[in-house]
């Protein structure tokens, strides 16, 4: 056992694999982590951190892994945490999203998606190519699901519906976490500063304005924060506790003074910064795609949340409102460069289409069936079950009006369900007492009118229709080991 610790010591002082140990206290978990780890051991493409092996010992957990440079919070901390530039971001979140779209294609949940958790692979070879670690406090959807009040997230990227206690959490409690990163990474520094839930809630709810009535009133937590006012009969309105004295300013002022009153005022703190006002530049319209995703990924209303399928489709990482414009090629070549750096493709539509995307529609990403095809389906659709389902019926003469008549009521005598040879000789002598009749009736009017003769067609068959359930049962007969009996009124098969 201890010759295996010291082999992967000296494989990790070659800066070969990585060792990560865990007191046994969190054994479970480690046993937990581990276990999902190895089931995604092959997903180094989805950038999701390569699984070698788990041991013990007696004190510790060990868990070996493949070595990577720092994690992002380290980055940007001795860089001054400065923000990052828009082409890096795009770059580190397409991978993340790579990464989550597989965890819900194997129903996982990371439920821990920070900085400190997202790993720079080698940021001087492969700038800016990270993975996801850190499985320790992963759920299943189903197990999220069935959780009344989850504690699950750290404070400065939890969910409002995970604050507020609402049951039946997804998947989609990740791009929530996903957005506050993002938002810190353009910042530089926390989107949502906070030290409770309440001053939480205080700077979402002021940035994001307040939740839909139906998601209050479904929230085990809400009355911790909110107070049910009733305003009329049957009528009432839940308003926000004060933090610290001060009342929720919505849209007009933050909390404090380094949380944007709105989304918008991300564009307008870079173009204050460097000199953009008023100019229409690439790195403006960049901007402004992405705060237009972020807006989507920190929707409050976890139903109208994007999914990490659909955000694989947005302009601001496939470069769509980049690539129709002369002027923006030098920096859409310069986007799909660091894209190459990072080892990460371009993504496309068709690559990444996927039973949910037509949950909600993405901007510039829809793909509807062209005209001419629905029209030929739809044509197909409605010959068919016109052929099954439709007589074709016998072709009439042309006659003169008395004379249909007449003819119509000697018909009618004659039933349907008779043979088809029966029926025209039944006609045949129906025509000749008509004669007879004629020549000795004294009215002019019936024997003017005489029906044109014609070469009578062979009768098409009917009842298609029946025939074809009368075959359907003799199959089903057939297969039961019945013999088909035929009677003379009917010709089912029993």
């Amino acid at each position: 056992m201890f010759g295996d610790v010291a082999k992967f010591r000296r494989r990790r002082a070659r800066k070969l694999v990585s060792i990560k140990r865990v007191s046994r206290e969190h054994y479970s978990m480690c046993i937990r982590e581990s276990r999902v780890l190895a089931a995604l051991a092959d997903q180094a493409e989805n950038h999701i951190v390569r699984f070698y092996e788990a041991f013990v010992d007696q004190q510790y957990f060990y868990i070996v892994q493949e070595a990577m440079d720092q994690n992002l919070y380290e980055f940007q901390k001795r860089n001054g945490l400065n923000k990052l530039e828009v082409w890096d971001i795009r770059t580190i979140i397409l991978q993340l999203l790579l990464a989550l779209a597989k965890l819900k294609d194997m129903g996982i949940v990371h439920t821990d998606i920070k900085e400190e958790n997202i790993m720079l692979v080698n940021q001087r070879r492969q700038p800016f190519r990270v993975k996801l670690i850190d499985f320790g406090s992963y759920y299943t959807i189903h197990d999220l699901a069935s959780m009344w009040t989850p504690d699950i997230q750290p404070r400065c990227v939890r969910a409002p519906e995970v604050i507020l206690g609402v049951p039946g959490c997804n998947a989609k409690v990740d791009m929530w976490s996903l957005g506050c990163v993002m938002g810190q990474m353009a910042l530089g520094r926390s989107l949502f500063p906070s030290k409770c839930e309440l001053e939480m809630l205080h700077a979402i709810f002021g940035t994001r304005g307040l939740p839909s009535a139906r998601m209050l009133d479904a929230g085990i937590k809400t009355k911790m924060f909110f107070d049910r006012i009733q305003i009329g009969r049957d009528a009432y309105e839940w308003n926000l506790r004060p933090w610290n004295g001060r009342e929720l300013a919505s849209g007009t002022k933050s909390l404090r003074r380094r949380v944007p009153a709105k989304l918008d005022s991300l564009d307008a703190i870079e173009d204050v910064e460097h000199g953009f006002q008023g100019e229409d530049t690439v790195e403006r319209a960049d901007r402004k795609c992405m705060v237009e995703l972020l807006d989507r990924m920190l929707t409050l209303e976890p139903d109208h949340r994007i999914t990490p399928n659909q955000a694989l489709l947005h302009p601001f990482l496939t470069l769509q409102h980049l690539s129709g414009c002369e002027r923006y090629c030098e920096y859409y070549n310069f986007s799909l460069q660091r894209y190459r750096e990072a080892g990460v493709t371009l993504p496309q539509a068709p690559l990444f289409r996927h039973e949910d995307s037509s949950e909600e529609t993405v901007p510039g990403a829809t793909q509807e069936v062209p005209k001419r095809k629905r029209t030929l389906l739809r044509r197909s659709l409605r010959s068919f079950f016109t052929r099954l389902l439709t007589r074709r019926r016998k072709k009439q003469p042309v006659v003169a009006q008395g004379a249909k008549d007449s003819l119509s009521l000697e018909d009618s005598a004659v039933p349907e369900d008779m043979p088809a040879n029966t029926a025209g000789t039944s006609r045949a002598a129906h025509e000749s007492m008509k004669k007879e009749k004629g020549s000795k009736s004294s009215t002019p009017l019936s024997s003017s009118l005489e029906v044109p003769e014609h070469t009578e067609e062979p009768p098409k068959k009917k009842g298609f229709l029946r025939r074809w359930l009368q075959t359907l049962s003799g199959c089903f007969s057939g297969c039961r080991g019945k013999k088909s009996v035929t009677t003379q009124d009917s010709n089912v098969s029993l």
